[in-house]
């Protein structure tokens, strides 16, 4: 999201003013300390981060069809893999080596202070160009995550990278693999932005209510015709599985009989994917990183930015495809695994999503998940769109000229999300979980983000813990460009 200034209050500059001052009187206190510290042979110096990720442009050619200007961490795509345990203090050097542009890191599903969030405008300044920043935070949790920019399009052109966290009681497997998907474009996602909101000269248009609209349009966008749902209103030239295209697919080898731990993140910046691996069945043992009571299936849906984990043991000695399909059918991103004494070989057709697919109701987590007593306070929450204007809501409002949702420490908050469009929402809360509610049951899943179909409702319910303004949206990039979002804010 673009950044505003904001004026500021004699209030303010006073009490800047005074942190000024305490910073001064113990920047002294720090300089004898140190001084006294010299003399006796021993300077402390603050502790070297454990990562440290440079923001810059870098031209990325993933599907081998054209160079495209893009943003990453360390000029790899995906970013490198943040890989820790819990209980560790973490402390990532982001460095912005972007010559014009501000970039921000969101670390998606983490618990952590609001000050560390790295949601402009709501949590934390931009970095600016050339700038540094230092994210430091505790590890309370553990599972499978990621971060993210949360400026612009950056996310859509490149920036972000698996951030996983070892648990001590982990599934005992013998592999262990991170599998990213992402959608791909070659136009410049800002243009295909601009045209979808109509560009400068637009007219003013009477509200469609997410209806889809026929045809398709240049640019990178894509209106489908016909009844029922709209799928997608972006045209993608390629789907990606850990960066790789269909031509030249990610690879994992494993004995037959191993157990393997598949991370599964959809890094689409709006694109929900099909997941089936060919002739076998998958084990969900997570889900936004927390741990669930395992249930077979054999296929699931992933909405963007929701994570699962999945045990598979190959069968017998062969080659296998892990299909990812845009729900759409527009296309899919693909990976082999294949044992050792046979060469990894793509199925390129489409797989048949019959069978057991998993749902939410089927999710349960591993122990009670019933939320503390506490004040009660309600929700109610409209999503709306206006596909002629482009324009997505929460009631009726467009962020960033959306009034705030106020919560208090220590209420348990209930979400009642109705779903007015016709196009699915994937709706995130920053720095919380929240049960996605399923009648009485005392095993609802814990999510930081749930999947909002058309027409439906769904509720969640969570405890306000941790105080500072955090950020509620769509995780349709585009969607949340055009105002799908929102920010809780705790009151006194």
């Amino acid at each position: 999201m673009t950044t505003r200034r904001h004026g500021i209050s004699r209030r303010t500059l006073l009490r800047r003013g005074a942190v000024a001052a305490a910073g001064l009187s113990f920047d002294i206190g720090r300089r004898g300390l140190a001084h006294a510290a010299a003399a006796a042979g021993y300077v402390p110096r603050p502790p070297l981060p454990q990562y440290v990720l440079r923001i810059g442009a870098t031209a990325l050619d993933p599907d081998g069809k054209q160079a495209v200007k893009g943003v990453t961490a360390n000029g790899v795509f995906p970013g490198p893999e943040i890989r820790v345990r819990q209980g560790d203090l973490l402390q990532v050097r982001v460095e912005n080596l972007l010559e014009d542009e501000p970039t921000s890191i969101h670390w998606h599903g983490l618990l952590l202070p609001a000050a560390m969030d790295g949601v402009p405008e709501i949590s934390n300044f931009p970095i600016a160009p050339k700038g540094v920043f230092v994210y430091e935070f505790p590890i309370r949790q553990s599972g499978t995550y990621w971060y993210h920019s949360h400026w612009g399009f950056q996310e859509q052109v490149g920036l972000g990278g698996p951030f996983v966290i070892e648990e001590a009681d982990a599934p005992k497997t013998e592999r262990d693999a991170v599998v990213m998907i992402s959608d791909w474009m070659h136009a410049s996602p800002k243009a295909v932005y601009d045209k979808l909101r109509g560009g400068p000269a637009k007219k003013e248009a009477p509200p469609m209510k997410g209806m889809k609209m026929g045809g398709s349009m240049p640019g990178g966008m894509k209106m489908s015709g016909g009844g029922g749902a709209d799928l997608s209103d972006i045209k993608y030239d390629a789907f990606l599985m850990n960066g790789r295209s269909m031509a030249d697919p990610w690879t994992l080898s494993a004995n037959a009989g191993e157990r393997i731990r598949l991370r599964l993140i959809n890094a689409g910046a709006s694109t929900y994917f099909r997941i089936r691996l060919d002739g076998h069945p998958l084990q969900v043992t997570h889900a936004d990183g927390l741990a669930v009571q395992p249930v077979e299936v054999d296929h699931l849906l992933m909405g963007m930015a929701e994570c699962y984990d999945v045990v598979v043991a190959l069968k017998a000695g062969g080659s296998y495809t892990l299909h990812a399909v845009a729900q759409d059918g527009s296309g899919q991103a693909l990976g082999v695994l294949h044992t050792p004494d046979v060469a990894p070989k793509v199925n390129l057709e489409m797989p048949r999503f019959d069978g057991r697919e998993l749902t939410y109701a089927a999710l349960s987590a591993t122990a009670p998940t019933t939320l503390p007593e506490g004040p009660d306070r309600t929700h109610r929450l409209v999503l709306g769109g206006d596909m002629a204007r482009y324009v997505w809501t929460i009631n009726g409002q467009a962020y960033p000229k959306a009034d705030p949702l106020p919560i208090r420490l220590g209420e348990r908050v209930r979400l009642e999300m109705r779903n007015t469009t016709m196009m699915w929402h994937p709706m995130h809360l920053h720095g919380h979980f929240f049960r996605v509610l399923q009648g009485a049951n005392e095993l609802c899943p814990l999510k930081h983000t749930v999947n909002v179909a058309p027409s439906q409702t769904v509720t969640v319910e969570f405890t306000a813990d941790n105080p500072g303004n955090w950020f509620f949206h769509c995780h349709n990039l585009y969607h949340l460009e055009a105002g799908m979002a929102r920010v809780f804010h705790y009151v006194a």
